[in-house]
């Protein structure tokens, strides 16, 4: 069985109960569609539904609260929905793949005598791809405030707290290191190789969970990971925080204990 097997069909049963919990909420909102429309500096509010529009005055408040906590719960669900078909896809295969084939070679003693050398090898690329210049993101550099190992600066201290747990268990990996999806430019906050298959990972780090325009760039980023077959609890990590509810160094050593040793 794959490694994150059990991981992953936990999600699934995870995602089933939020999907039911969304569409009960959802029922209970008015119907139709909030429109935000921008008027110099200002926004106004347009109720859009069966085709006609209308416009929602400002003593309308709760209508337009309760409307844009509808179109939250509809974006939120198709994001759940494209997680579910990704999780169900990878659960799928997974379970019709023999169990654990490369470990049982390694647990024999004389193909693990002949594989040294290969190990060997394998390591000592991987130490020259840590070391070797790659295409960092040049954006917003100002931001770049923490420092981190090895003299890098980071944006954040919960980035610093994975890179120092990263360095510290002497996995490879690049920090803000440019990759193509599909002509789309993404910078993964980490670009890891395991340290025993050289595969790849990408960590990406979502700090500001409870910031509505933060969450909407969050979704874009995770669909192009999964139209790319990137999928999280597979090849792409996925972390969050709040200010209530902050990273904190233990949750980073869980989350490379888990998927690195």
């Amino acid at each position: 069985m794959f490694q994150n097997y059990d991981i992953v069909k936990a999600r699934i049963n995870r995602i089933k109960e939020e999907l039911m919990e969304l569409e009960s909420l959802q029922r209970q909102l008015p119907e139709g569609d909030l429109i935000c429309a921008k008027n110099e500096t200002r926004y106004k509010w347009y109720l859009s539904n069966q085709g006609k529009s209308q416009y929602l005055a400002r003593k309308e408040l709760e209508l337009a609260e309760k409307l844009a906590l509808k179109k939250y719960y509809e974006s939120k669900h198709k994001d759940l929905q494209c997680e579910l078909e990704a999780c169900e896809a990878y659960v799928c295969v997974a379970a019709s793949t023999e169990a654990d084939r490369a470990e049982q070679i390694l647990l024999h003693p004389e193909y693990e005598r002949l594989l040294a050398g290969e190990f060997a090898s394998r390591s000592k690329e991987l130490e020259e791809w840590r070391n070797a210049d790659y295409e960092r993101c040049q954006n917003y550099p100002e931001k770049l405030l923490i420092k981190g190992t090895q003299g890098k600066m980071l944006r954040s201290k919960s980035e610093a707290m994975i890179d120092r747990v990263l360095f510290a268990e002497g996995i490879p990996f690049r920090y803000e290191e440019k990759i193509v999806l599909e002509g789309t430019i993404l910078y993964p906050d980490f670009t890891i190789r395991h340290p025993k298959t050289g595969e790849f990972f990408y960590w990406e780090h979502f700090g500001m969970m409870d910031n509505a325009e933060y969450i909407n760039h969050a979704c874009k980023k995770f669909k192009i990971y999964c139209e790319n077959g990137i999928i999280p609890s597979v090849s792409l990590i996925l972390s969050y925080e709040t200010q209530e509810h902050p990273f904190s160094i233990n949750e980073a050593e869980r989350i490379v204990t888990q998927y690195f040793l």
